[in-house]
């Protein structure tokens, strides 16, 4: 369970933001709440709204330089691997040529994680791993304890490192720092070890942190709804909850069948770095319409709208069986999907009927049908993203404007005003775009 994020000298943040999972003290839709045997609660879900290039995107993009950094760091690299998707801000030059910093604070079996990395595409400044365990009064804290403290010092150009006895035995901790070149993580150099806590976080990265931007990224639809057949392929029981969502989204499908499909799949050849495509067999759906006359009809993939794929895949995405509760990130939730069912999709994260473990999912979105007032999200669930004409984006979540909106207010309305922030500011060609008053005579 996410507990906060936090992003400093990340492509348009600048300066250092932090959004927030813990839950307000309103008793306003409580059900949206996950709560924690303390008693302390956080949201279920995350909606991320501004304009374009406000930065919304960018903080779901942290998530994923975070999690493929430390995947990365997991396996061995030359010491020359650039790190990925650290991209420091670039409109100035002092912040271009620092560290970004990235930091998740994660509840996991029981004890609060905090990872926090500095580093360039070159190297790893900073490196800081804390945990803390969760007790069950909430006015009793139990003291942090440091798993990994590691700084770049320039003057000396080495590493001061300090790593907690839980990572492991005295000669595979000084041989872990021995080891560690700077362009990985300790923590994944420490699982490639076997250590048993290191491993354990690796693991919380890699299977229960998921990312969809099938809107963003065409690719990555492919990929989605090959891991959407094979789920349902391998589960009955989930495949039956997922056809009766479809046969109830009134999107035309009666059912699915699931079969192997040929498919071209790209591959970087190492010898000469060329993109080659293989053949490879993967899972793949065809869906099944009824016709008039009774008769059955059976559409593969390609011939469905990208909506009603969004849809299976999304909603897949968001239930998929899993051992332990899961971040989920989508870019463009509503993108290509009617209101409504994006309004349903959100309403299914928030059911336990459907959401047993509280899967947590955040969202970027324009769909401002879903802060009206018929109460599908608290306002701490809605962070606003800005962007000053210096290019630095900045949040604020929306319950920090709890006095100027009533809780009878449309913000709805309000936001598309303005009031809040995190809408567009309009030049002069767009701001009073002349609208004729008569047809406009044509030559035939």
């Amino acid at each position: 369970m996410i507990v906060e994020l936090r992003i400093k000298n990340f492509k348009s943040f600048r300066e250092e933001v932090v959004v927030s999972f813990a839950a307000s003290t309103t008793s306003k839709l409580s059900g949206n709440l996950l709560r924690q045997r303390n008693g302390e609660r956080v949201v279920k879900s995350m909606g991320l709204y501004g304009p374009n290039a406000s930065g919304k995107t960018s903080i779901l993009d942290a998530m994923y330089a975070l999690k493929t950094f430390v995947l990365f760091s997991s396996q061995e690299q030359k010491p020359t691997s650039k790190i990925p998707f650290f991209e420091p801000f670039a409109l100035e030059k002092t912040a271009a040529n620092s560290p970004s910093t990235i930091g998740v604070t994660f509840d996991l079996d029981g004890d609060r994680f905090f990872l926090e990395v500095s580093a360039t595409p070159t190297r790893v400044h900073k490196e800081i791993l804390t945990v803390q365990r969760l007790t069950k009064q909430p006015s009793r804290k139990s003291a942090k304890s440091t798993l990994i403290d590691r700084t770049w010092v320039q003057e000396e150009e080495a590493y001061e490192t300090v790593l907690h006895k839980d990572l492991g035995p005295d000669l595979t901790r000084a041989a872990a720092i021995e080891q560690t070149t700077q362009n990985r993580l300790l923590l994944g150099k420490l699982a490639s070890m076997n250590s048993g806590l290191a491993g354990n976080l690796i693991k919380w990265f890699d299977d229960d942190l998921d990312f969809y931007d099938m809107h963003r990224n065409p690719g990555a639809e492919s990929v989605m709804l090959t891991e959407t057949a094979k789920l349902l392929r391998d589960d009955d029981q989930f495949s039956a909850l997922i056809k009766q969502f479809m046969k109830d989204a009134d999107i035309g499908i009666q059912d699915f069948q699931i079969a192997d499909e040929k498919t071209l799949k790209a591959e970087v050849s190492e010898l000469d770095k060329k993109v080659e495509f293989k053949e490879s067999i993967e899972p793949g759906i065809t869906f099944r319409h009824s016709s008039q006359d009774g008769s059955e009809v059976f559409f593969p993939r390609h011939k469905e709208s990208s909506g009603t794929l969004r849809f299976v895949a999304l909603l897949v995405a968001i239930l998929k069986p899993s051992g332990r509760r899961r971040f989920v990130c989508i870019d463009e939730l509503g993108a290509s999907m009617h209101p409504e069912l994006v309004r349903r999709l959100i309403r299914i994260v928030h059911s336990s009927v459907f959401n047993q473990l509280g899967n947590q999912v955040m969202f970027t979105t324009h769909d401002t049908h879903l802060i009206e007032p018929t109460e599908l999200l608290r306002r701490d669930q809605v962070t606003l993203c800005n962007k000053d004409r210096f290019g630095r984006s900045s949040l604020k979540r929306l319950d920090v404007y709890q006095d100027s909106a009533r809780s009878d207010a449309n913000l709805q309305k309000q936001y598309l005003q303005g009031r809040f922030g995190g809408t567009p500011k309009f030049g002069v060609t767009l701001e009073d775009v002349p609208v004729d008053d008569k047809p406009l005579e044509v030559c035939s």
